[in-house]
């Protein structure tokens, strides 16, 4: 089975905008644990 470019792309880009969001998250929870 051969997975379309499409997808393919849909797939990196979520994988990069969950990166994005986990480093969002980490500084808000360390902003958060530490004043």
């Amino acid at each position: 089975m051969e997975a379309s470019p499409v997808l393919a792309r849909k797939t990196i880009c979520f994988s990069r905008s969950v990166e994005i969001h986990e480093k969002v998250i980490g500084t808000f929870i360390e902003k958060h644990m530490f004043y």
